[in-house]
């Protein structure tokens, strides 16, 4: 996360700037280590839906989803949410928990926004006709089980709907 956090503007912006390339790949790598062996959570249960649904690519669904899913998660792990927004350089000094978090949720936000990826799912085509399709197929991944907090159906769709219409 640290590497990936001190490098992904430089690597969007400056693309031929090879440290920074070289965090982004680094960092790429050890994450998917980490996740080939655990799940990975409702970002990437709902985000695999919604490319098979409406064709969205994978990381730009996992990015769109991204502050949402953490609200959502919050109240389970803020400790968790509180070194996330460390490693990515978010201020979390002097904070108790949950301010860190949601702080974290805020730099996701704006990172999402100065990389061009939409701030809710709605502009990336994602209709509510699919709303019941979305949640069943979401449930039935096994990310679902070993999101931090535990998951329903009815939140699958309560964080769709937060996600879709950009509230957070």
């Amino acid at each position: 996360m640290r590497l990936i956090g001190r490098s992904l503007r430089k690597a969007y912006y400056v693309g031929s700037d090879l440290a920074a390339r070289e965090d982004m790949l680094l960092g790429s790598f050890l994450a998917g280590v980490a996740f080939s062996q655990s799940k990975l959570g409702n970002v990437h249960a709902i985000s695999h839906t919604m490319g098979g649904v409406f064709n969205i690519a994978h990381g730009i669904a996992n990015a769109a989803l991204l502050p949402y899913v953490i609200a959502f998660n919050l109240p389970a792990c803020p400790e968790r949410y509180r070194d996330i927004a460390e490693a990515l350089g978010a201020e979390a000094a002097g904070v108790d928990a949950e301010t860190a978090a949601r702080r974290l949720v805020a730099q996701i936000v704006e990172l999402n926004r100065a990389l061009g990826i939409p701030s809710n799912i709605r502009e990336l085509g994602v209709d509510l006709e699919h709303l019941p399709q979305m949640v069943a197929d979401s449930m039935r991944s096994g990310n679902v089980l070993v999101n931090p907090r535990l998951t329903t159906a009815g939140d699958i769709e309560r964080i769709i709907l937060a996600a879709h219409a950009g509230n957070l």
